[in-house]
């Protein structure tokens, strides 16, 4: 039986005993494919239908976690009855939620001025593309020459320096963040959804899906209290129970799911 299959008769079951869901899930690479530019990633409308489906029954929570600001991540999802969780889960917005990590807050205006002299230096490198986020600032460099990728990142180590080296850097697929100094990853923002969610609704299965390093934190936070998928090739490190081959995979499950609360319904 298709892996994916086998997840959503399970979560049918659950549901269908009366159960509550948390569905929280990571955007690029999950829901949707790495594409050569972040602007490019649009939500298939057959997958937002499906999560639709799944935010409006009554028993069904969905929740979106990305590393995107949490504006441009609502306005690519558009479901209204989703939590959203954006900057790596620094800052939760939905029905009843609303967080925002004070340390973040206050590292605010440290990352618009890196944002900014990055952004002003971007033109002089073909290919670089700046994000600037609320609590963040992402450095893409995809289209990069091979040659000039260590100077991209030396102008990102140049530029915390030059603002006292308050915030930390980490390194993606193709991408340099630069982030809040702050002790909150997905793992931690899940948690607090989690947990804002069961205060209404003990009786709460949850499900992580995610892609990528970042992922891990929320996989590793929620070991033997949720069902955590990693989507994409199996690594041996990963702290996910379960592993789907892609992002195609990762579809199929949410269309499944959607497909048996449509026929059944969830009172």
């Amino acid at each position: 039986m298709h892996e994916a299959t086998r997840i959503a008769g399970w979560l049918a079951d659950w549901l269908a005993d009366g159960g509550h869901l948390l569905w929280l899930t990571d955007y690029d690479g999950t829901l949707t494919s790495i594409v050569p530019s972040p602007d490019e990633a649009w939500l298939p409308g057959a997958v937002r239908d499906d999560l639709q489906a799944l935010a409006r029954a009554p028993r069904i929570h969905v929740g979106i976690v990305s590393g995107r600001d949490l504006v441009d991540l609502r306005e690519r999802v558009v479901v209204p009855e989703a939590v959203y969780a954006g900057c790596h889960g620094l800052e939760i917005e939905g029905p009843g939620m609303s967080f925002r990590h004070p340390v973040a807050l206050a590292q605010q205006e440290t990352l618009i001025a890196i944002g900014l002299e990055l952004s002003l230096w971007a033109p002089t490198v073909p290919g670089l593309h700046v994000e600037l986020k609320r609590f963040g600032v992402a450095v893409h460099y995809r289209h990069v020459a091979v040659d000039q990728v260590q100077s991209v990142e030396r102008e990102v180590e140049d530029a915390n320096q030059l603002h006292g080296s308050r915030l930390k850097i980490s390194h993606g697929a193709k991408v340099i963040e630069v982030q809040p100094r702050v002790g909150w990853t997905k793992g931690n923002c899940v948690r607090w959804i989690r947990d804002a969610v069961r205060h209404a609704s003990p009786r709460t299965l949850t499900v992580y899906m995610g892609d990528e390093w970042t992922d891990e934190h929320a996989f590793e936070a929620l070991i033997g209290q949720a069902i955590t998928i990693r989507v994409g090739s199996a690594v041996p490190a990963s702290r996910a129970a379960y592993q789907l081959p892609d992002v195609a995979d990762a579809q199929h499950l949410l269309r499944a799911l959607a497909a048996g609360v449509r026929q059944r319904g969830v009172a």
